[in-house]
């Protein structure tokens, strides 16, 4: 045998490249947060209610004891419910109109900070002596693209949807995604934002961009190997197992003809 392999280099040669072929591709990180520590609690800091933009549709409630000292403020959301309406609509300059109180800035406030504002201008109003203010979205929704399952547009409920759970709705990262390369394109008031996250370490959670704001892009990015294999199909680890079992079947064909020739 060694005298037929050194007669014929080549035959050292088949093998590496079978090798090759069925172990070929760079080796990527598919595992999610893979550096978080096991078996030991880790506390995660990342508070987040949905901020108001110009555009936003939104849900606003009034409570009470008193259920008639609220009707008033009412009445545009009961309205909503039997769809009438579409919610309290914030204009380009980031205002809304609410019955009685009037034109009110909402832009640039989150969810609870509007609520709390509410509750203070009714209450000093001598309006409603003990008001609580629901404030919600009604036009919460993002857009996952890329390297997922099923590409889509998810409508969230309420106002609270974490990244990995927008992932998941669209049928989690395929094969070919590159999980420590997801780009997130945020709009602003005034600006827009594009980060990327690094979804196989721990910080993620800490991340301002972890938990998703309506109308966020999600976008994960293609392995280096998917790009530069895109012209094939889905079915080309078939296609290098067979050339692998061809490349075993002549080395064995050449091996055999040296050993003849020799012998």
């Amino acid at each position: 045998m060694k005298n037929v392999i050194t007669k014929h280099p080549c035959l050292l040669s088949l093998p590496i490249l079978m090798l090759l072929l069925t172990g070929c591709g760079t080796k990527h990180r598919y595992l999610y947060v893979e550096d978080a520590p096991h078996n030991t609690p880790m506390t995660i800091t990342n508070n987040y209610d949905a901020t108001v933009y110009p555009n936003d549709l939104l849900y606003i409630f009034v409570h009470s004891q008193s259920p008639e000292s609220v009707k008033p403020f009412n009445e545009e959301t009961n309205r909503l419910s039997s769809g009438n309406i579409n919610g309290y609509l914030v204009s380009q300059s980031g205002y809304i109109t609410f019955p009685i109180l009037g034109r009110i800035e909402v832009a640039g406030k989150t969810r609870a900070q509007l609520g709390r504002e509410l509750e203070a201008m009714l209450f000093e109003g001598g309006y409603v002596t003990d008001p609580v203010v629901t404030v919600d979205l009604l036009n919460f929704h993002v857009t996952v693209i890329g390297e997922v399952k099923t590409p889509r547009l998810i409508h969230a409920t309420g106002s609270r949807l974490t990244i990995f759970e927008a992932l998941a709705q669209a049928g989690d990262v395929t094969i070919d995604g590159l999980r420590t390369n997801v780009v997130v394109v945020r709009s602003g008031q005034n600006n827009q934002t594009v980060d990327t996250l690094d979804l196989t370490r721990k910080e993620i959670f800490n991340s301002p961009y972890y938990y998703l704001q309506q109308n966020d892009i999600v976008f994960v990015e293609p392995t280096p190997e998917k790009k530069k294999k895109a012209w094939r199909n889905e079915d080309w680890p078939q296609y290098i197992k067979i050339g692998s079992s061809a490349l075993q079947m002549a080395y064995i064909a050449i091996y055999r003809i040296a050993y003849s020739t020799q012998n």
